[in-house]
C-alpha cells in the first residue's frame, strides 16, 4: 500500500508540476501575442510619419505664400490662416513626438521590465502599451485627414 500512495502522490505531483508549466507557457503565448498586436499596429503606423512630414512641409509652405495668397484674395484673414497653419504643424508634431516617446518607453529593456513581474503585470504593461499605440494611430489619422481637408481648401497640392 506505501507504493501505491508513493506512486499515487509521485504522479500527482507530476500533474501539478506539469500543470504549471502548461499555465507558464499559455501565459507566455498569451504575452508574446498582445506584444505582437502592438508591435503590428506599430508597423502600420510607422510608414505614415513620412506622410505627415511631407503634409507638414506642404502647409508650412503655404504660410510662406502668405503674400501672394492676400494678393489673390484680398479678404482672406491671415492671421486666422496663420493660425490654422501653426495648429496644424502643432498637431502633427504632436502625433510624430508621441510615437516616437511610445517606441522608447515600450519597447526598450523590456526583460529588465518583466524581470519579476507577475504574468498579469505584464498583461497590464503590455494592455497600455497597445491602448497608447491605438492612440498614436488616431492621431496620426486625426492629423492626415485635418492637414488633407485643409491643404484642399486651399487647392494645394
Amino acid at each position: 500500500m506505501n507504493k501505491i500512495t508513493t506512486i499515487l502522490l509521485s504522479l500527482i505531483a507530476i500533474g501539478v508540476m506539469s500543470s504549471c508549466g502548461n499555465q507558464k507557457k499559455k501565459d507566455q503565448e498569451q504575452e508574446k501575442n498582445l506584444f505582437s498586436e502592438s508591435m503590428l499596429l506599430h508597423d502600420e503606423v510607422m510608414p505614415k510619419q513620412e506622410e505627415l512630414f511631407k503634409l507638414k512641409k506642404k502647409i508650412s509652405g503655404l504660410g510662406a505664400k502668405m503674400d501672394s495668397l492676400k494678393i489673390a484674395n484680398p479678404t482672406l484673414d491671415t492671421a486666422a490662416l496663420r493660425i490654422k497653419i501653426n495648429g496644424l504643424s502643432t498637431k502633427i508634431d504632436s502625433a510624430v513626438d508621441n510615437m516616437s516617446d511610445w517606441m522608447h518607453s515600450f519597447t526598450s529593456d523590456l526583460d529588465q521590465k518583466f524581470e519579476g513581474k507577475s504574468h498579469e503585470e505584464i498583461m497590464k504593461y503590455l494592455n497600455d502599451g497597445k491602448q497608447s499605440i491605438e492612440n498614436v494611430q488616431k492621431e496620426f489619422n486625426q492629423s492626415i485627414s485635418d492637414a488633407n481637408k485643409f491643404l484642399n481648401e486651399y487647392k494645394v497640392k
